[in-house]
């Protein structure tokens, strides 16, 4: 209710509205009840039609949310497992964590496998905490390594985070930074709205217009001067827009991702789970010379024992045997700083320290020969992903601290095949200015390999993550701008490579679905997880791909590029209205003439000017045929509408004028005529729109036309055929008579603004 509150309150508290309620109770002292109700009656009603919009849009950004609410492991009292939502938990509930998760409530450990958990939303520290049995772990924090089983002991509002959880509960929407700028155009609008107040009051004054005359044109400055409607139009597009997404697959978690997909120059992608597939194969075990005879069950302990589910990890234990009978003594979980994990295993009598890992890592504490860094390298460049299996001698160190007394056993030959379609994502991201950048874990060779199948340009300019830390400053800002591919990286140089390509002035986005990625989405412009990945990445992505595919990226860019073009069209219908109304206002105002239009005109205009387009391309978004880009909003937008808005405005003043001189004596005819030549403009921008910004005029366009002049002459006639309507708009019969030297004035003015359409047009690209 609180929220419903603060959607009411907002919305009742713009200033146009204060300003017009003002303005009629002003009318309404004067004796003017008519005019004086109908103003608040149609303010009331617009505020009322943006509450219940702006409830909508609430509505269905909560569905989107539950779309990607995340979900706790439950383990029931019969020892099945649940998937349920986090605010479904209850204190007792018991829980299985695992890498990639994030922490739903505060617990206690009931049984630790190498569980490591990063807690830097506590304490804002990013160093990983090993957590055994008994120790308590904290609602927010992320597993970084291992996994356990956890007794829950707060939820909600009693958890540490609690406090910050509540707070994040309440609903307050996000403006984009494109809203924003459209929310800082209404308030210099409202600022040149009072100007215009004071102008008119003081020329409407000195001439002896009455108080009532200069109240209503004031109303009606204020009216058409101020685009209150603009952003609730594009709050609309924008919410409704992200429902459209998530029907392609693609859920954008924030208002802004849409933009953000229309900004994008350079997208760095992680290697498996988005280039290749998420479902990885073991292929085989190769012994070393000398290696034991049981290599692949040392193997397949590792991967039973650390795996907590990762794909890795589960494919060498779909691939690996198990030995019958062995007691684990300790164990180091996987973890993307390490890069390996391992046992320490008693079978029989005999105790082995067994590590599986990165050769390139693992390699520096069991160093290979020559023979072996060859084998591995003909593998990598293959696109086979290889790791290492070493044994060490010590028996007794704590795993994390083992030195380098390993022997290198093996290696096992993961195989991971290219993501179907990947390579039409990846030539229309280039083809669309999208610089594409591979950052990933794996050997440089392997990532080599699929980055050039892929098709990605610019894939033999390469660099590992131990090279890269070897770069000063500048050297690393220099290879960075230059590079494609960055192989064995560690989590926290995805991040920096993320923050150089922006600071470089790159609209930067990351896709990745490991806890290793989550560091790098977060800092980028555009954080793009995937479904299936880590709940802590998907938490702080801006979109979330729901088919799990990369292949979804370019629709929601298309998608994203339409309902951004709907906003630029509708903005340009609002600066028309705006500038041909100023131009009216100040040439009436110049020569002594009085403001043709009643507030109740300036209504029936909008309908045509304004809603019903918002509506048609709210259901039927245009379809651009180039790439849109916020950052050229107000060139793309005013700019152009400009020069066309100044001629409708210059053509309205002279038609109003001759008329006036033809007919003095009939005031309200001239002004009902003025009215429907000031609405033939508008409605003829309407058409000119789409030909500026040159949407495909497919069979849906020509459906969206077609109900938009149907509804055009249902309007007209229904105005002008009834006397209620006609009183009700303040109409009377137009007033045409001698007029008819007029035409050709309008006539060169249309195939004038057709001109500058078609050359406004030749300059999209």
């Amino acid at each position: 209710m609180k929220d419903f509150f603060a959607i009411v309150w907002r919305n009742f508290k713009q200033p146009i509205v204060i300003a017009i309620l003002i303005l009629a109770a002003a009318l309404l002292l004067l004796g003017e009840h008519r005019d004086a109700w109908f103003v608040s009656f149609v303010i009331i009603v617009n505020t009322l039609f943006g509450i219940v919009q702006e409830l909508r849009a609430r509505r269905a950004l909560k569905k989107l949310e539950l779309m990607s609410a995340p979900h706790a492991r439950r383990i029931n009292a019969d020892g099945t497992v649940s998937d349920i939502l986090f605010d479904q938990l209850i204190v007792g509930d018991q829980i299985d964590i695992r890498i990639g998760d994030e922490v739903p409530a505060d617990g206690i450990v009931l049984s630790s496998s190498g569980l490591e958990v990063n807690e830097s939303m506590l304490t804002g520290e990013s160093a990983s905490i090993d957590k055994e049995k008994d120790t308590h772990v904290y609602a927010s924090s992320s597993v970084v390594a291992g996994s356990a089983f956890v007794r829950i002991v707060a939820v909600g509002a009693d958890t540490r985070v609690g406090g910050m959880t509540e707070k994040l509960k309440r609903y307050t929407p996000e403006l984009t930074p494109l809203q924003r700028s459209i929310g800082r155009i209404i308030a210099v609008m409202t600022y040149g709205a009072l100007a215009l107040a004071a102008l008119i009051a003081t020329v409407y004054t000195l001439s002896g217009q009455d108080a009532v005359k200069i109240v209503k044109t004031i109303t009606t400055a204020a009216v058409t001067v101020v685009p209150e409607g603009l952003l609730l139009a594009s709050t609309l597009l924008l919410a409704f827009g992200s429902l459209r997404l998530a029907q392609a697959k693609v859920l954008p978690q924030k208002l802004a991702a849409i933009e953000a997909m229309a900004l994008l120059n350079v997208l760095c992608v992680d290697k498996t789970g988005t280039l290749t597939s998420d479902t990885i194969e073991f292929t085989a075990i190769e012994p070393f010379k000398g290696a034991p005879g049981n290599l692949a069950e040392l193997a397949g302990i590792v991967a039973t024992e650390t795996s907590s589910g990762n794909a890795t990890g589960d494919a060498m234990v779909a691939g690996l045997p198990l030995a019958d009978d062995y007691d684990v003594i300790d164990r180091l979980a996987f973890s993307s700083e390490r890069k390996f994990s391992g046992v320490r295993v008693k079978i029989g009598s005999t105790v082995t320290t067994v590590f599986v890992g990165a050769p390139e890592f693992l390699g520096g504490l069991a160093p290979l020969t020559k023979t072996q860094k060859q084998r591995i390298a003909e593998l990598a460049a293959s696109g086979q992903r290889v790791l290492l299996v070493a044994s060490f001698d010590d028996t007794t160190s704590n795993l994390k601290k083992i030195k380098k007394t390993g022997t290198p056993l093996g290696i096992i030959i993961l195989s991971n095949e290219l993501r179907s379609g990947v390579t039409k994502t990846v030539s229309y991201l280039q083809q669309n200015d999208v610089s594409i950048r591979v950052i990933s874990g794996d050997s440089p060779d392997t990532v080599r390999a699929v980055a050039q199948r892929a098709g990605i340009k610019g894939a033999d300019r390469i660099i590992t993550g131990a090279e890269l830390a070897k770069l000063s400053k500048t050297a690393w800002n220099r290879t960075v701008e230059t590079t494609t591919i960055f192989a064995r990286v560690l989590p926290e140089q995805k991040e920096r490579l993320i923050d150089t390509f922006i600071k470089k002035g790159n609209f930067t986005g990351m896709v990745g679905d490991g806890v290793n990625d989550a560091l790098a989405l977060k800092k980028a412009n555009l954080g793009v997880a995937m479904y299936s990945g880590a709940v802590a990445t998907r938490r702080i992505a801006d979109i979330v791909l729901l088919n799990n595919s990369f292949n979804a990226l370019p629709v929601g860019m298309r998608l994203g590029n339409r309902i951004m073009q709907a906003i630029e069209m509708i903005a340009t219908l609002f600066f028309h209205k705006i500038i041909y109304g100023i131009v009216l206002l100040m040439t009436t105002l110049v020569l002594g003439v009085v403001y043709p239009f009643e507030p109740r005109h300036v209504t029936f205009m909008n309908i045509f000017l304004v809603t019903l387009p918002t509506v048609l391309w709210t259901l039927f978004p245009p379809i651009p045929t180039y790439k849109i880009s916020p950052k050229r909003f107000w060139w793309d937008t005013l700019a152009p509408v400009a020069p066309i808005a100044a001629i409708s405005g210059v053509v309205v003043a002279l038609v109003y004028l001759r008329l006036l001189a033809l007919h003095p004596e009939d005031i309200d005819g001239v002004a009902t005529s003025t009215v429907l030549v000031a609405t033939f403009f508008g409605v003829y921008l309407v058409f000119l729109v789409s030909k500026m910004f040159k949407a495909v005029n497919n069979r849906t366009a020509k459906l969206a036309r077609v109900l938009y002049i149907l509804t055009v002459a249902f309007v007209v006639t229904v105005s002008f055929g009834f006397g209620v309507t006609r009183d009700f708009f303040d109409f009377t019969a137009p007033a045409w008579r001698d007029a008819w030297p007029l035409l050709p004035l309008i006539v060169f003015a249309i195939l004038l603004q057709w001109l500058i359409a078609d050359r406004v047009a030749k300059t999209k690209r």
